[in-house]
């Protein structure tokens, strides 16, 4: 939508501790460090699988049998692409150019992944434009997917979308298949037209644990843990395997398992010696115990304490970064320098240059990042092209001076590649990996370094180029993180092997409801619950175990910029539903927070972003605490969705209204077992108390109060 896709590569420099300098660390690396790669998921998986044709007659061998036709529409007998009919479209001047459509079943396979496909030409002369789209009937027919609109000539072509991922809010809804013709003269013909269930392999597996990169903490938990799911088609005839072996291909562990069709696979890791593993699983035959399908191979790499502590950036086991040593829950802006507002020559070769970038309110961009306590930023541009070989080097200073005001770098990288248009011109001489090792050499190991920008909405054709740099990217360098965000949220499942920290950006305001928003309910704008819905799809892809950074919106869309409280509704509603770091999209020059100030006069808008990130980081120590759900026994309406957390002396519930519909005197119950001092509960940040009833003696407490549509709220109570 704005941003570019990201693929990098980078080279190893680790530290003992993230205070020395970068001659220090050089000399200071262990022999540990130096020999123990990265590990993680060592090559794609098998593409899925294709399955049963849902789409009745698809040929129109029948006619028009389980097809709807509109007036443009009939059945040709004297042209086919296969067989002996086909479905014509004839454009006329008063010809109303509806769609031909039929129905797939609500009784039909609850695949996540379809592809649409089939055969389409026109007549010379014509200026016809045909495509293939799948839609909700019982969703207002919003659509769900398609192929691109094309003029096919006068030969047959193949109209494919592969990868059409729905989320399980539209099981058991009917589906309409529609073929759509446009223009205004002309012939076109469609066959052999199909709704094709995608299947997975007969083995699929998502390492849970280790978390980041494979490493296995010899401080941290020692469970070797592997999601597996299975599609066969009599479980009691197959078993599941896993083999842990050394990189030399030693076996030093064999686990085996019952066949069902979702399951986790643990393996002890607390006796391994520490250094590089792989992990193999397979399905066998339950009977000769011969190998019947296997998955790509997991690294596992079994470190040291000072190997951990000596990264400048990793991921803990509980998905929150740590960076120099500091676990921080992630709250971060994209930016995009403009010439005409806020500087000319945006790229400088000293740090102090950078720190007289112009900002808001007399600060100066730098400041503004401190000062609404941003700890991470990704500038779009023009860090695209920044230069990074000395004595040009523009980056190592940035790098320098946002270390000075406690804020990380992930550096944009999508367009260092060959053929990308947006490549930086300075770099038409060098190849990829001549590029790469010039930017890694500036990143690597600085203080001021966080990572990389590894994926930016990108469609799943781009998943092999982006997981061979990523492969290489955690070989070369394992102290940094790989982030990458997604459009849509349907298709996390695709990349959570291809990056650490996966993200979505949900934009609820200026957009219209579309399939899945309405599924959800949604009737109207701004569409709130989209924050929602994105972060928990995106925890439930990845089983909980991996980082999530959402991206929300900060940005002016079809006149809309957000207030104060749709700024808060998103942060806490992506809170709630499992992020562990948020970006906002952001104080960019076209439609950000600089537009807002220099063009629109809109001083608020920065002001209320500076207000809610202070509420927000003023619990970072809570958010970075575990989910505690047993703290809450009930929630009196179903549609408020809540996590509970505790730190000494408070107990906090983070409650938001999923629905655009108000929630009136609702009552939050604390389990029994919640002990609650005060007959009060602070509403965080909104200046008001809610009477805390006692159920009982020392048998629990709760609180009613009211949600405006998508409201959300902050509950403290004191505890014993």
């Amino acid at each position: 939508m704005r941003r570019l896709l990201v693929c990098l590569l980078l080279a190893i420099e680790l530290a003992i501790s993230p205070q020395l300098t970068d001659v220090a660390r050089a000399s200071t690396q262990t022999k540990d460090q130096q020999q123990a790669p990265a590990g993680g998921l060592l090559e794609l998986p098998p593409a899925e699988l294709l399955k049963k044709n849902w789409v009745s007659n698809p040929g129109f061998e029948n006619g028009s049998a389980d097809w709807k036709l509109g007036p443009c529409w009939s059945i040709d007998q004297q042209t086919a692409h296969q067989g002996s009919r086909s479905l014509r479209f004839d454009k006329s001047g008063t010809c109303f150019s509806a769609p031909a459509e039929t129905l797939v079943p609500s009784d039909r396979e609850t695949s996540r992944s379809w592809t649409l496909r089939g055969w389409v030409k026109e007549s010379a002369g014509s200026d016809l434009r045909v495509r293939l789209a799948v839609h909700d009937q019982n969703d207002r027919s919003y659509i769900l997917g398609g192929t691109d609109s094309v003029r096919p000539g006068s030969d047959w072509q193949l109209l494919e979308k592969r990868n059409i991922d729905l989320l399980p809010v539209h099981d058991k809804h009917v589906l309409q298949v529609w073929a759509v013709a446009e223009g205004t003269n002309g012939t076109a013909w469609f066959d052999d037209v199909e709704f094709v269930e995608e299947g997975p392999p007969p083995l699929s597996a998502f390492l849970l644990y280790p978390n980041f990169r494979g490493f296995l903490w010899s401080d941290g938990p020692q469970t070797i843990r592997l999601q597996v799911n299975l599609a066969v088609a009599d479980f009691s005839k197959v078993k599941l395997r896993a083999l842990l072996m050394t990189s030399s291909g030693t076996p030093v562990k064999t686990v085996e398992q019952s066949a069902k069709d979702s399951q986790v696979l643990e393996l002890d890791g607390s006796k391994l010696s520490l250094g590089s593993y792989r992990l193999h699983p397979e399905l066998v035959d339950a009977h000769t115990g011969r190998s019947l399908a296997a998955y790509p191979v997991y690294a596992i790499a079994k470190v040291s304490d000072e190997f951990r502590r000596g990264l400048v950036n990793y991921i803990a086991p509980d998905n929150f970064l740590v960076h120099k040593g500091k676990k921080r829950f992630v709250w971060g802006v994209y930016d995009r320098f403009s010439a005409r507002f806020r500087c000319r020559d945006c790229l400088f070769t000293q740090a102090t240059d950078y720190e007289q970038i112009r900002g808001f309110g007399g600060l100066h961009t730098i400041e503004n990042y401190a000062d609404t306590l941003s700890n991470v930023e990704i500038n779009i541009l023009p860090f695209a092209g920044v230069k990074v070989n000395p004595p040009d080097d523009q980056l190592s200073p940035w790098l320098e001076a946002l270390d000075r005001h406690g804020v990380g770098h992930l550096q944009i990288m999508g367009n260092w590649v060959e053929g990308n248009r947006a490549r930086p011109l300075w770099a038409r001489n060098l190849t990829d990996q001549q590029l790469w090792n010039l930017v890694i050499t500036a990143m690597k190991g600085r203080a001021g370094a966080i990572g990389y920008y590894t994926y930016d909405e990108p469609t799943p054709d781009k998943i092999p180029a982006v997981f061979s740099q990523y492969l290489a990217l955690r070989r070369n360098d394992p102290g940094s993180v790989a982030y990458g965000v997604l459009a849509n949220v349907k298709q996390v499942f695709r990349w959570r092997d291809i990056s650490d920290v996966v993200g979505c950006d949900p934009y609820p305001l200026g957009f219209s409801p579309n399939a899945d928003d309405i599924a959800y309910g949604a009737t109207s704008v701004p569409v709130m619950l989209r924050t929602s819905v994105a972060t928990r799809e995106t925890e439930q892809q990845v089983y909980g175990s991996r980082p999530i950074w959402m991206v929300l919106q900060l940005f002016r869309f079809n006149g809309r910029f957000p207030s104060y409280q749709e700024m808060k509704m998103q942060a806490y509603k992506a809170i709630i539903n499992g992020a562990t770091g948020i970006l906002w999209w952001g104080f960019v020059s076209e439609k950000g927070i600089e537009a807002e100030w220099y063009k629109m006069d809109n001083y608020r808008s920065y002001l209320d972003f500076k207000r809610l990130s202070q509420e927000i980081m003023g619990l970072e120590s809570v958010l970075m605490s575990p989910k505690r759900a047993e703290l809450v026994r009930s929630v009196s309406d179903p549609n408020i969705e809540f996590t509970a957390k505790a730190v000494t002396g408070r107990v906090m519930i983070f409650a938001s209204n999923f629905s655009e519909t108000p929630a009136r005197n609702v009552t939050i119950n604390l389990a029994r077992t919640t002990s609650v001092s005060s007959s009060t509960a602070e509403v965080y940040s909104e200046g008001r108390t809610l009477p805390v009833a006692q159920i009982g003696n020392n048998t629990g407490a709760s609180v009613i109060d009211s949600f405006g549509p998508y409201e959300v709220h902050v509950y403290v109570f004191k505890s014993e």
